[in-house]
């Protein structure tokens, strides 16, 4: 049962014109039993497990982030979800424990997200127990490489209080070494579950050492609503909390909640605690955004605007098969619209190579798998290729099995003989292959060439999403299992979250020597200067500021930060005179491809 008295909840600040009245958003829940625990910090929007996105989910009154930890090479706990590979979310190469802390603090960790994010570094977990600390709040830490003597370091070197530190043990032996050294903290149960939920001593001995908290995966939840609300039940009798992870659906957030659950660990924490404490904000989910964007006009695998770096996939050390670039005039094909431009040569892979992409999808209804998203490329087959199968799209990660999108030798698109269009070579094409659930539809040069049936129960086309542990947090291209390939060329590529529309496919245009354009319309900041608060709500699209100097401050110089490729209807930078607006300014914000959305600045007396 939620408790929540509106007489108590506090709004920082707000704004009254002729016309109605705008509130911005609460940030004290205090008067709110639910939880919303940040996942990697306000991962949603935000590069995650780094202090940017730790303090603004602090900022807006959530008052535990998930964060994830390991050790560096030279013994120092960092912030990382991926210690096997710093690929994901860095210009690094290894894992954590292969590079030293003042090598990871020198790598770049926000520019995979965002270009606007560019600068970003790597965080330290004792900075990051410093912003705990700030705003009274707490650390939930993911231990990948656990420690108690250095987890007692990091705290004291803090300064924080104990209970600003609270990791997930999963095992007696963790939490033996967590207790010795610091018996301050308080921790949560992450291990195995109670073979009878009805077995008080199981909880009580958890409790009884510092457990605050017993976490459930969803797996655990759907055993049934019996076993569930036992669990609950006991949990609670026993003085202990219960949340699950990771959920971001909210209508699924509300529904836990109901259940009795305590929290969730969720990417959208300030949706899930306005939801569960009775703000119902507006809300898309998933939000479509392209979360990956190459060309290859630096003749590199860097991504432009948004996305991880691409990689070489090489397995068991075996040669591997480099990709190449070069302009159209150096390869001697069709150049692009007419233009010479850098592209990427790939070769024929073998089954021991490929390349490798970060989808960073985030966790919708799937679990750790996405069985939504597009993918577009623009591709260049010679004809020297022609009467052969030639993948294109290989979503196990490990190259194990068929390949699942082709070329067929009749230049159709397709797979499961189900092939449709007519595949030019020797020309350049741009590709759109979209997944809906259970069809996949194809598009060439803005056409809908057909569409193929592929039921979820075959676990073939759903790609890892950021869920995943294991570092395969996406899927290849131009890989096969048993040589199905083709040297090809490829002048962009790009991601997107969500199944695009015939009408969204067709905002594209056709290849071009710029590459593909992005969809992403946000609004990072106003670049006022001297404000003394500036919080973007993203829901509502609007960011609200409040000036420091309480003189005449109606007309305000800005410079807007928007995403990579997009642009305003109104100047990107010039003065917002409020007194005129009544208090604030609304405009378009266009993304690349055309489509657009309303931002409105909000200035708070």
């Amino acid at each position: 049962m939620i408790i929540r008295n509106s007489s108590v909840f506090v709004f920082v600040l707000f704004f009254l014109n002729s016309f109605s009245q705008k509130a911005q958003s609460p940030v004290d829940f205090s008067d709110c039993s639910f939880t919303a625990v940040a996942h990697r910090g306000y991962s949603e929007f935000y590069p995650e497990d780094t202090l940017l996105a730790i303090e603004e989910a602090f900022k807006r009154g959530i008052k535990y982030c998930e964060v994830d930890v390991a050790i560096s090479k030279d013994g120092v706990y960092v912030l990382s979800h991926d210690p096997h590979t710093i690929s994901r979310t860095t210009d690094g190469t290894g894992a954590v424990s292969d590079n030293s802390y003042a090598t990871l603090m020198a790598l770049e960790t926000g520019k995979w997200k965002e270009s606007y994010f560019e600068g970003t570094s790597f965080p330290l977990l004792v900075d990051a127990l410093k912003l705990a600390q700030k705003y009274d709040a707490c650390l939930y830490l993911d231990v990948k490489n656990f420690s108690g003597s250095m987890l007692k370091q990091a705290l004291l070197e803090s300064g924080a209080d104990p209970i600003r530190m609270m990791p997930a043990i999963t095992t007696i032996a963790a939490l033996n070494e967590f207790k010795d050294s610091c018996p301050d903290s308080p921790w949560v149960w992450f291990g195995g579950m109670p073979e009878n939920p009805e077995d008080v001593d199981w909880y009580k001995s958890k409790v009884q050492l510092g457990c605050k908290v017993f976490e459930l995966a969803e797996d655990d939840v759907l055993k049934g609503s019996d076993w569930a609300s036992t669990f609950i039940d006991m949990a609670h009798d026993s003085g202990a909390k219960v949340w699950v992870y990771t959920v971001n659906n909210e209508e699924k957030i509300k529904e836990y909640a109901n259940m009795g659950f305590d929290g969730v660990e969720t990417d959208r924490p300030y949706v899930a605690q306005l939801a569960v404490c009775g703000y119902n904000p507006v809300s898309d989910y998933p939000k479509k955004e392209t979360t990956g964007n190459w060309n290859f006009k630096k003749a590199d695998f860097e991504s432009n605007g948004v996305g991880s770096r691409l990689k070489n996939f090489q397995k068991d050390s075996t040669l591997l098969q480099s990709v190449e670039f070069g302009t159209t005039s150096y390869f001697g094909i069709a150049p692009v619209s007419g233009m010479d431009v850098t592209v990427a040569k790939i070769p024929a892979y073998n089954p021991h190579n490929g390349l490798f992409v970060y989808d960073n999808f985030m966790m919708e209804d799937y679990g750790a798998l996405d069985a939504s998203y597009s993918v577009i490329v623009d591709l260049y087959v010679a004809s020297v290729n022609k009467g052969k199968y030639i993948s294109l799209l290989q979503t196990n990660p490990d190259n194990l099995g068929d390949a699942d999108f082709f070329i067929n030798p009749d230049g159709q698109l397709g797979t499961l003989d189900s092939y449709h269009g007519n595949f030019d070579f020797d020309t350049w094409h741009r590709l759109v292959f979209v997944l809906d659930g259970n069809a996949i539809r194809k598009y060439l040069d803005e056409a809908f060439i057909g569409e193929t049936e592929a039921p979820l129960g075959l676990k073939r086309w759903p790609v890892f999403n950021n869920m995943a542990y294991h570092g395969k947090h996406g899927f290849l291209l131009f890989s096969d299992n048993d040589n199905e390939t083709a040297a090809v060329y490829i002048n962009a590529l790009q991601l997107r979250n969500y199944a695009m529309s015939e009408a969204e496919v067709s905002l594209l245009g056709g290849v071009s020597p710029n590459g593909i354009p992005v969809n992403n319309k946000k609004l990072f900041s106003t670049g006022i200067d001297s404000l003394e608060t500036e919080m973007i709500d993203w829901e509502q699209q609007t960011i609200f500021i409040k000036q420091k100097s309480t003189g005449n401050n109606f007309k305000v110089a800005y410079d807007l930060q928007l995403s990579y490729g997009a642009k305003t209807d109104i100047p990107t930078s010039g003065w917002f005179n409020f007194k005129e607006g009544n208090g604030s300014v609304t405009f378009k914000v266009i993304a690349a491809d055309g489509s657009s959305t309303n931002w409105t600045i909000q200035n708070i007396p």
